[in-house]
């Protein structure tokens, strides 16, 4: 059964906030890129991504979907707002309007994005390309395809007790899911 998690709109919001503030100049696809490194490394690390959206392999590497759908200009109206009060995208590049919300996000997020920032947020568009075109999820996904969040753990499941226990929640998280409002 494929792991999924619950995108959370306002989490991508102040994680796109809190990149511009620490990368400025930064880029869609950098901003995409380095979301998915986050999301990877807080999955394999505390069992669950930090937005939650569900990756796709296009040719530039892996995207969150309805994260690039936002920055597009295509999320729902309530997330469109959200997000243009804390970034203006211009072209290609975001620019911060207003510092992130660090109370959304926990702290391992907060030791994440900042990892990130450090190890990714001086590294160029095309270097983070090449870097996720190694990536196991990205390679094992079909071309304009869903990415499976189990291979983030490496194609010989990594941390095999963490990734247990992130398929074990998944099967809690659709029992329950009928009866969520």
């Amino acid at each position: 059964m494929p792991m999924r998690f619950e995108f959370r709109s306002e989490k991508f919001v102040q994680a796109i906030a809190y990149l511009a503030q620490a990368c400025p100049g930064i880029t869609k696809m950098k901003a995409c890129k380095m979301l998915f490194f986050a999301d990877k490394e807080h999955l394999c690390r505390f069992g669950r991504p930090i937005i939650g959206d569900q990756y796709y392999r296009l040719p530039h590497g892996p995207i969150p979907t309805r994260g690039l759908d936002m920055l597009r200009g295509r999320g729902a109206p309530a997330d469109q707002a959200l997000l243009e009060k804390y970034v203006a995208i211009v072209g290609d590049v975001i620019h911060l309007r207003r510092a992130a919300d660090r109370q959304v996000f926990s702290k391992s997020d907060l030791k994440v994005l900042a990892g990130t920032c450090k190890e990714y947020g001086t590294m160029a568009p095309a270097r983070l390309r090449a870097l996720s075109h190694n990536e196991p999820a990205w390679l094992k996904a079909d071309e304009n395809g869903p990415m499976d969040y189990a291979l983030f753990f490496g194609e010989d499941g990594g941390d095999q007790n963490m990734r247990e226990l992130v398929e074990e929640a998944q099967e809690s998280r659709d029992a329950l899911r009928p009866f969520r409002a």
